[in-house]
C-alpha cells in the first residue's frame, strides 16, 4: 500500500483507501444482506476514520523518530566524510523508528474511530437496533485494523524519510567551510564527545563494520515484531502466550505446540514436554491474550446456552438457522475478538484447541448436531485468520492420546470442514503406530469407517487428500494377516473414485484386491 508520491502533511490527511486496496466487508454479516446498498456507506466511514486519525499519529511518530535518528546520526558520523552514508544510516534508522511508533500509537485509535464512524453511519439510518449496529461496527472495525495501521505506517515512514533529509541538510552545513579541512574535524568532534565513554565517541574515519550493522539492522527487524516489542514492554512473547494457554484451557489432554510452549517456531512439543513448557510470564501481552481469550469462551459458553434452550433446536443444523440468528452473529463476534488481538495468531490457535476438545467431550452441547455444526464453523473461521489453526489441531489430534487420535466421530466432524489433514505426515505416521500397536484392529476399523465416511459416502475428501494413508491400508492388506472386508471395499471404492476422477495415488493401484 503507497500513499501518494511527494508532498507533505497533506498526503497523510488525504489518504483515500480505495486508491489502495479494497475495504473487506464481510457479506455474511446480517445488515450487508438485508441492505447490501450501505457497504458503499461502510467504505466512506472506514475512509473518514482514517483522515481523522492519520494526521496526528504521523505527525507525532515522525516527530520522535526524527528527534532521536538525529541526535545518534549525528553523534555517530560526526567524523563520516561520506554524506550519504549518514543518509543511509538515518534512513533505515528513521523508517523502523517512525513506522513502529505509528503502529503502536494508531491501532486503537484507529479501533475506536471506524467504530464510531460506522456505528453512527448505521444508526442514522433507523433500521437497526443498538446491538445489532454495535456488533456490525466491530466486525467491520476489526477486518479493516490491519488494512488502515499499514496505510498510517506507509504515510509515516515516507514522511519520515523527507523530515530526516530536511534536518540532515541543515546540520550537514555545519560541517563546512570556516576552516574546512573537514572544518577542523568537526570542531575537534564537538566539545561535548569529550565527556562519553572511549567506546562511544566518534572515530575519524567513520563507524566500522560492526557498528554499521547497528543501523543496517533496523532494515532487517519486521516492523510489526518491533511495534510489538515498543507495545508490549519487555515480556516474552512466548511466556505470556504459554500463560494465556494455561489460565484459558485446564486439564492439558492434549499436547500444546512448541510455539505456544515458549520453545519458538512452529514445532510440535512431545506431550511428557507440553506441561514443562508452560511458564507463565507476567507482562502487558499475556494479559492482553488472556482477555481475548476469557471474551471468546464467553462466546462459546453463550452459544452453548442457546443451543440447549431447546432439544428441537439443538437437533437442528446451522446451515438451517438465518444469518441475523445470535449464534451465527456468535461465531462473528468470536471472529472479531481473535481479529482485534495484537497476537492473532496464538489467540486462534489457542482458542481452536478450546472449540476441539469440546467437540468429543461428554457434555450435550458437544455432542448434539447444532452444538458440532457451531463449534466446527467457528473453527474455520479461525483457520481463515491463520492456516496455522489446520496445522495445529491436526498436530493436537496425532499427538493426542488414543481415545482422542482414533476418535471416529471427531474426525468425521472435523474432516468434511478441511480442518483435520489426513494426509499430514505427522498424523499418518502417528496413525500406522496405532495399527501395530495392542488396539490395532480397533486402530483400523475407525480409520477405515472415517475414510468411508468422508471419501466413499460423503466424498468430501478425494483419494489424492489422503494418499499417504491410503497407501498405509494397501501395504497392510498385503501382509501375512487377512484384512477386513470393509478395507478391501474402501480400497477398491478409493481406486475406482481414482481412476475416475483425480488418477491413480501412490501405492494404491498395487494394492491389488487378491486378498
Amino acid at each position: 500500500v503507497g500513499v501518494g508520491a511527494g508532498g507533505g502533511d497533506g498526503d497523510a490527511q488525504n489518504i483515500n483507501v480505495s486508491n489502495y486496496i479494497s475495504i473487506n466487508i464481510n457479506h455474511n454479516i446480517a445488515i450487508f444482506q438485508q441492505y447490501p446498498h450501505l457497504v458503499a456507506a461502510v467504505m466512506q466511514s472506514v475512509n473518514q476514520a482514517l483522515k481523522d486519525i492519520v494526521s496526528p499519529v504521523v505527525e507525532r511518530s515522525v516527530t520522535i523518530a526524527c528527534i532521536t535518528t538525529r541526535e545518534l546520526v549525528l553523534k555517530d558520523l560526526a567524523l563520516e566524510q561520506d554524506e550519504q552514508q549518514m543518509k543511509q544510516a538515518a534512513h533505515m534508522m528513521v523508517q523502523n523508528l517512525a513506522g513502529s511508533l505509528a503502529l503502536v500509537t494508531c491501532k486503537e485509535p484507529l479501533r475506536h474511530s471506524m467504530c464510531n464512524q460506522i456505528r453512527a453511519m448505521l444508526t442514522k439510518t433507523s433500521l437497526f437496533d443498538a446491538q445489532t449496529v454495535d456488533q456490525a461496527a466491530q466486525l467491520v472495525a476489526a477486518e479493516n485494523l490491519e488494512l488502515g495501521c499499514n496505510l498510517i505506517e506507509k504515510a509515516a515512514t515516507d514522511k519520515a524519510v523527507r523530515d530526516m533529509d530536511v534536518a540532515l541538510d541543515v546540520a550537514l552545513l555545519h560541517r563546512h567551510k570556516p576552516g574546512t579541512a573537514f572544518h577542523d574535524a568537526f570542531l575537534q568532534g564537538q566539545a561535548c564527545m569529550r565527556y562519553l565513554p572511549e567506546a562511544l565517541r566518534p572515530k575519524a574515519g567513520g563507524l566500522l563494520p560492526h557498528q554499521k550493522r547497528v543501523y543496517e539492522d533496523f532494515a532487517r527487524i519486521p516492523r510489526d515484531r518491533m511495534a510489538q516489542m515498543l507495545g508490549s514492554g519487555a515480556g516474552g512473547a512466548g511466556g505470556a502466550d504459554s500463560s494465556a494457554l494455561r489460565a484459558f484451557n485446564e486439564g492439558q489432554n492434549m499436547p500444546v505446540p512448541m510455539a505456544m510452549a515458549g520453545g519458538g517456531g512452529g514445532a510440535q512439543a512431545p506431550p511428557q514436554q507440553a506441561a514443562q513448557g508452560q511458564q507463565g510470564v507476567a507482562g502487558p501481552q499475556g494479559d492482553h491474550m488472556r482477555l481475548a481469550l476469557e471474551k471468546c469462551a464467553a462466546c462459546l459458553n453463550k452459544a452453548e446456552e442457546v443451543v440447549l434452550r431447546s432439544a428441537q433446536l439443538a437437533s437442528s443444523p446451522l446451515s438451517a438457522l438465518p444469518q441475523s440468528h445470535e449464534l451465527q452473529q456468535l461465531i462473528f463476534q468470536s471472529r472479531a475478538l481473535v481479529l482485534q488481538s495484537a497476537a492473532r495468531e496464538e489467540v486462534a490457535v489457542a482458542y481452536a484447541l478450546k472449540l476441539v476438545r469440546r467437540i468429543y467431550d461428554s457434555s450435550k452441547f458437544g455432542r448434539c448436531q447444532l452444538g458440532v455444526d457451531w463449534l466446527c464453523n467457528t473453527l474455520v473461521h479461525l483457520a481463515d485468520v491463520t492456516k496455522r489453526v489446520i496445522k495445529e489441531v491436526t498436530l493436537w489430534i496425532s499427538h493426542a492420546e488414543g481415545d482422542v487420535r482414533l476418535n471416529r466421530e471427531l474426525a468425521i466432524a472435523l474432516v468434511p470442514h478441511r480442518l483435520l489433514n489426513l494426509n499430514a505426515p505427522e498424523y499418518v505416521k502417528e496413525v500406522s503406530k496405532a495399527f501395530e500397536g495392542s488396539r490395532g484392529p480397533q486402530a483400523l476399523e475407525t480409520v477405515v469407517g472415517v475414510l468411508q465416511v468422508c471419501v466413499v459416502e460423503k466424498r468430501c475428501v478425494a483419494p489424492a487428500d489422503c494418499s499417504r494413508l491410503l497407501d498405509v491400508l494397501a501395504k497392510l492388506a498385503q501382509g501375512p494377516r487377512k484384512p477386513p472386508d470393509t478395507l478391501l471395499k474402501l480400497l477398491d471404492d478409493a481406486r475406482s473414485m481414482a481412476r475416475g476422477g483425480a488418477g491413480v495415488v501412490g501405492g494404491l493401484a498395487a494394492a491389488g484386491g487378491d486378498k
